[in-house]
């Protein structure tokens, strides 16, 4: 006899003695009976509670930020802050098409007031060195087609990705504050 065979064996036996006891018959039917109640009670009040939590995998070969899985808060922060992540919704071809109505997640580099300076191909936020714009050849871009100087307007935020390869407001600009949809915590 196998290994295998001997466990199979062994557990029909042991469920047959369990069930053949109407305490253990009488036992196991209440503790199905009160877990399917504290599923059917509990499971709609954490609906309630966590409607507005998500878990997000990024699956793309190639991202924007460096993580895979992602928590994501929906509702409109109370605050833009620096260095937050955001969850947004691209519209108005802010984009280009491949991502109209797509589920994006970038970090917030610019509010209101600050400067982007995108010089000889290479963006600074306020002075500060932000990354180099190397997806010219596959934009078809000639080399100083992005460079300008603007201030972050009011109702306006600059995200970017933090992978070098990412498409992101060093490209097409800044991001509607009423775009956002949600902030992103990265996990792993």
């Amino acid at each position: 006899m196998t290994g295998a065979a001997h466990f199979s064996k062994f557990s029909g036996l042991r469920w047959h003695a369990f069930w053949e006891d109407a305490g253990n018959r009488r036992f196991a039917r209440r503790a199905i009976l009160w877990a399917a109640l504290a599923f059917a009670f509990l499971y709609p009040l954490l609906s309630m509670a966590t409607h507005d939590i998500r878990v997000g995998i990024d699956m793309q070969e190639v991202r924007c930020l460096p993580w895979r899985v992602y928590l994501m808060k929906l509702g409109r922060p109370q605050s833009f802050d620096k260095g937050a992540f955001v969850a947004f919704k691209p519209r108005n071809g802010l984009m280009g098409p491949a991502f109209e109505g797509r589920l994006v997640g970038k970090m917030i580099a610019g509010v209101p007031g600050d400067v982007l300076e995108v010089k000889q191909d290479v963006a600074y936020v306020n002075g500060k060195r932000v990354g180099d714009l190397i997806l010219l050849p596959k934009l078809h871009a000639k080399p100083g087609a992005f460079d300008r100087r603007e201030v972050v307007p009011a109702g306006k935020l600059l995200v970017l990705g933090t992978e070098p390869r990412s498409y992101d407001g060093r490209y097409w600009g800044f991001l509607d504050q009423s775009a956002v949809i949600g902030t992103v915590k990265p996990l792993f």
